[in-house]
């Protein structure tokens, strides 16, 4: 069954390479969506969809970071799939 997630993650996530670190992910995952820095609420935002588990290995992953990066809190709000994505991108 296909879920979808909306993830905001906070902390030192600018310029550390984790927005690349989330895309290859994504992939691996087999997830459909995006990930996007947004400056506005200082964070990295992603929206993804995909099957229940794929999704919780994914998450379980975004919270490890990078050797740079540093999570300070992470948002993850269950919404309905768009089914509007083809592929998981990193919008830079």
């Amino acid at each position: 069954m296909t879920k979808a997630y909306d993830i905001r993650i906070y902390g030192r996530v600018f310029n550390v390479g984790f927005r690349r670190y989330v895309h290859r992910y994504g992939l691996q995952c087999q997830l459909v969506g995006f990930v996007e820095n947004d400056y506005a609420d200082d964070c990295v935002h992603i929206e993804a969809e995909g099957e229940e588990k794929d999704l919780e290995r994914f998450t379980l992953l975004c919270g490890e970071g990078t050797p740079y990066s540093y999570i300070t809190d992470m948002k993850i709000i269950g919404v309905e799939p768009t089914g509007k994505y083809v592929e998981f991108q990193e919008i830079r």
